[in-house]
């Protein structure tokens, strides 16, 4: 009967080891989940962009700056050692983006589905960047 109970203990750890993990990201799995944000995002972006056939050259080349910096930051916050700052100006930048493309009308071309695309993109890589990690485990030999 000792054999059983040290069995059934095994599984319960294991089992409550699995449960507590449940929001956890292996780094391999947080390298693919930035990845796949990042093409799936980038190409919304693009289709965002393909629609912009009214703007003069000027606006475009204003709207493709501040958009490229700001994706920049969006990339950046899961390569940086000062994720904390980053994720902060991250967040003022893409609130500012927001304000003078959409209530100033400050900046060319800037709709809201575009806004919406990079205010998720935001929000999704600073889900993943905060979110814990645990190193992938050993290979079995």
């Amino acid at each position: 009967m000792a054999d059983r109970k040290g069995v059934i203990t095994k599984g319960a750890k294991e089992i409550a080891k699995g449960l507590s993990d449940t929001g956890r990201l292996r780094e391999s799995e947080y390298r693919a989940s930035v990845d796949a944000l990042n093409l799936f995002f980038g190409a919304i972006v693009g289709v965002n962009f393909a629609g912009l056939t009214d703007l003069s050259s000027a606006d475009y080349a204003i709207l493709l700056f501040i958009t490229a910096t700001l994706i920049g930051f969006i990339l950046m916050v899961s390569k940086t050692t000062r994720r904390i700052w980053l994720a902060v100006q991250l967040t003022i930048f893409m609130a500012a983006y927001a304000w003078l493309g959409l209530v100033e009308r400050a900046i060319e071309g800037v709709d809201e589905k575009l806004v919406i695309t990079l205010a998720v993109w935001t929000g999704a890589a600073l889900l993943g960047e905060f979110t814990p990690r645990d190193p992938d485990p050993e290979p079995d030999a």
